[in-house]
């Protein structure tokens, strides 16, 4: 039987990321197998839960391509589920309902993503004006997404391959605009809500050298890609699309 890589991507801030797992294991069996891979971490913060360690950090993107490598290589799964640390989520049938919409209810999409909300940690709220599709049963397609927590299909994955990108939001622009080539759809779950603690992880390390590193280069390194790839205008025009709407919730 098919199932998903559920894959949480870590790095020192474990008061998210063993929380965020010990809400999905409960709930691994027929429908999914779950990981950690820690991308480097202290070793007196990496979490209790990991599966595989990397012995340094090579940012997110760097995480991101050896997770998807793993996947390629795991012919048993079907879909990989890609998770923020900082993520709350209700484990009981939650990647069971992202599964169900990926493969049996939305023909032609190859990536579902669950809605999202921000929740500020330093302000204890959630940007609200994010969430107003909660509970309308419905299914947005939009032209790309932020990698919070996106359901791949096996087809999707193989055509990335890797994005050989350590820094930036390279990952949701490129995905959009691979889907977009290949006339496939992205789908937005409104009836399955997230929160997402704005960047957490980040903010707790932001006086760590690397994470200083990544802030620093972040936007510098994404539009290079870009450039460096040919797509610079269609980077521009996914860049525009997402000062229009949020592209996640």
């Amino acid at each position: 039987m098919s199932k998903s890589l559920v894959a949480i991507l870590h790095y020192n801030s474990t008061q998210y990321t063993d929380v965020l797992y010990e809400l999905l294991k409960p709930y691994e069996g027929n429908e999914y197998d779950l990981i950690i891979i820690d991308n480097g971490s202290d070793k007196d913060k990496t979490s209790k839960y990991t599966t595989f360690r990397l012995d340094e950090n090579v940012y997110y993107g760097g995480g991101l391509d050896v997770t998807m490598d793993y996947f390629i290589n795991n012919k048993q799964y079907d879909s990989m589920l890609l998770l923020n640390s900082d993520m709350i989520i209700h484990g009981q049938n939650f990647v069971k309902s992202l599964r169900k919409e990926l493969f049996t209810e939305r023909p032609g999409v190859n990536l579902m993503a669950a809605s999202g909300c921000v929740l500020q940690p330093e302000q204890n709220q959630c940007h609200w004006k994010m969430v107003h599709n909660w509970g309308s049963k419905n299914i947005r397609y939009v032209p790309w997404v932020d990698f919070q927590c996106v359901l791949l299909k096996r087809e999707l994955v193989e055509t990335i391959g890797g994005f050989g990108s350590k820094f930036g939001w390279v990952q949701d622009v490129m995905t959009g605009i691979i889907c977009e080539d290949n006339n496939w759809k992205i789908g937005v779950c409104d009836w399955l809500p997230t929160i997402h603690f704005s960047n957490g992880s980040v903010k707790d390390n932001s006086n760590d050298p690397i994470i200083s590193n990544y802030n620093r280069h972040a936007e510098e390194e994404m539009m290079n890609y870009f450039k460096d790839k040919g797509l610079w205008n269609r980077f521009l025009e996914f860049r525009e699309i997402a000062e229009k709407y949020n592209a996640y919730g």
